[in-house]
């Protein structure tokens, strides 16, 4: 009868063993670690002024809001329930835009050059359950993909763009967003940010809206 006992007891600590193995590291890693990949539109608004309008130098000196597509991934760790810090990678791709010469309306349509950004930032949750409402603050660096490049205008002119010396600028943002759960350990994630890039002689400005997925770990 004791060696049946014990060995109940040894298949019930077995299973327990089991389950804290394969169940509960899940649980607490995934309010540790979360990997997301996602992608949306930047709109980067307006730059340039006419008063920077220099013949034969910059005859173009305005760049139009554009909204070029964008992707990434992310891996945040989370110290409490609602404090983190999460790693930030994007990559911004071109989109075609038409600058004007204010001196005679001539104009000269152009592809804007790819950038990637990476930024580490603070992430705060508002709550906890399925729904998780969030805010994050932080910065980072961004890397222009520039080159030389050669258009010719509406009216016929030759212009060369020149890539910028300095390619590599701070860039900061904030923004809030929303994780909502499908499983435990798997959720869709919307956020929308704020981003600023110290370039020269231009900051750039922009919207940043992504959806992607994410999975606790």
């Amino acid at each position: 009868m004791n060696i049946r006992a014990n060995q109940t007891k040894r298949a019930i600590l077995i299973v327990l063993g089991l389950l804290c193995v394969f169940c509960l590291p899940q649980k607490v890693l995934a309010q540790k670690f979360q990997f997301s990949v996602f992608g949306g539109v930047n709109h980067v608004f307006s730059y340039g002024s006419e008063e920077d309008y220099v013949f034969g130098e910059n005859d173009f000196p305005v760049t139009p809001s554009h909204s070029p597509a964008n992707f990434g991934a992310s891996l945040a760790l989370f110290f409490t329930k609602n404090i983190g810090l999460e790693l930030d990678g994007q990559h911004t791709l071109s989109s075609q835009v038409s600058l004007r010469d204010p001196s005679d309306d001539d104009s000269v349509t152009l592809d804007t050059s790819k950038h990637y950004a990476i930024t580490l930032n603070v992430l705060y949750r508002f709550m906890e359950g399925k729904v998780k409402p969030y805010f994050f603050v932080g910065g980072g660096v961004d890397k222009l993909l520039a080159e030389d490049r050669i258009y010719v205008s509406e009216y016929g002119w030759e212009v060369e763009l020149l890539a910028p010396e300095k390619t590599i600028d701070p860039v900061a943002n904030l923004g809030v967003g929303v994780h909502y759960l499908l499983r435990p350990n798997l959720g869709i994630r919307f956020d929308l940010r704020y981003v600023l890039i110290f370039s020269d002689p231009d900051k750039l400005n922009s919207l940043n809206g992504t959806l992607g997925i994410s999975i606790g770990f």
